[in-house]
């Protein structure tokens, strides 16, 4: 057993207190505290423990960026604060909003249940003007510890700092402002967009492809459903990227959640669950006749990709998907890894005549 003088671990311990480095990053860090601790159970390895869905797993991991991204109106708010709603009663939520306003995030809070006393006690609310910098969080950290700091408006901060999307050598100066907070141990969630060009977007948010490489785990979200102030909808979330594996291993054909947002009491109220891939609300969202044809598809064609199967399959693209991820979710097809590629294989046939 790997064993540490009581100075190194004083050093050990004040350095994570502080969450900075008390000398030149450029020195040696010191591995023997650390494989100590990890063969005493003391550190080990980074695990979600935030934005939980409703059957256990978690999206978000202490001490790492995340990016959730998604067109306009595809719910990334909504779903933001609901996991927001759910830490505040015990421990503070640091929220840095670039595009919205005060009234409209309060407004959302109490809507999805958070109380008043929550709120104001710890959820601290910022609205920059000025750019986004490390030193300037550091002033918001210093005062207190944050289970999650959230960057509403990824784009609009760009913009504070002077800095195109676009640019890969501003993508790393935009990530440099983020450690501050990863240090302090918070969880660190991007909103952003998407390109509007669906066939072109690929897995990232917009701009640089760095956005994706400096983040240990990243979404996506796509609208299923509308939801409206009188109607329920459907968001699903897809995992794009998961450095540690942790949540790719609850996904189902890269889909980790589908967001069920439904109001209450003339829209006042709102909930906000992340369910399963398979969880399927009763009497909606089951396009049973594409899931026959996409079932006839991979049992005559074994292995086919998701956009085989979309090309395959004579329709609208979403309603493809769709109808593979409940085929997924209800163990009539097998979504397979195959290299950097998800291949599909019939595990029983689907007939619409035959489903209950």
């Amino acid at each position: 057993m790997s064993q540490w003088t009581e100075q190194e671990r004083a050093e050990w311990d004040a350095e994570m207190a502080n969450g900075r480095q008390a000398a030149s990053s450029w020195e040696p860090v010191k591995l023997g505290p650390i494989i100590a601790g990890i063969e005493a159970g003391e550190i080990v390895g980074p695990a979600p423990r935030l934005m939980v869905r409703t059957d256990g797993p978690c999206l978000l991991y202490p001490g790492e960026i995340h990016s959730l991204a998604g067109e306009p109106e595809s719910c990334k708010g909504w779903v933001t604060l609901a996991a927001a709603a759910q830490i505040i009663p015990a421990e503070a939520v640091l929220y840095l909003d670039f595009e919205d306003t005060p009234a409209s995030i309060v407004t959302r809070l109490l809507a999805l249940g958070a109380s008043a006393e929550a709120i104001v006690q710890r959820f601290v609310y910022v609205r920059p003007s000025d750019p986004f910098t490390p030193d300037a969080l550091w002033a918001l950290l210093d005062a207190r510890a944050y289970a999650l700091a959230v960057i509403d408006g990824v784009s609009e901060a760009y913009s504070l700092l002077g800095l195109d999307v676009a640019s890969t050598p501003d993508a790393v100066t935009f990530l440099a402002a983020a450690p501050p907070a990863r240090r302090a141990g918070a969880a660190v969630l991007e909103l952003d967009h998407v390109a509007k060009a669906k066939d072109t977007r690929g897995r990232y948010a917009l701009g640089a492809q760095h956005k994706l490489a400096g983040i240990a785990a990243a979404y996506s979200a796509e609208v299923v459903k509308p939801p409206s102030r009188t109607a329920a909808g459907m968001v699903k979330i897809k995992v794009e990227k998961d450095r540690y594996g942790h949540v790719r291993s609850h996904a189902q054909g890269g889909v980790i959640a589908i967001a069920h947002v439904t109001p209450a009491d003339g829209g006042e109220q709102v909930s906000v669950s992340l369910k399963p891939p398979d969880a399927i609300e009763p009497g909606g969202f089951r396009p049973t006749s594409y899931m026959e044809r996409v079932s006839l598809v991979i049992e005559a064609q074994p292995g086919l990709s998701k956009r085989a199967v979309r090309e395959s399959v004579h329709g609208k693209a979403a309603t493809v998907d769709l109808a593979l991820e409940r085929l997924i979710g209800e163990r009539y097809v097998d979504a397979r890894q195959d290299g950097q590629a998800i291949r599909h294989h019939s595990l029983r046939p689907f007939r619409e005549a035959d489903d209950d």
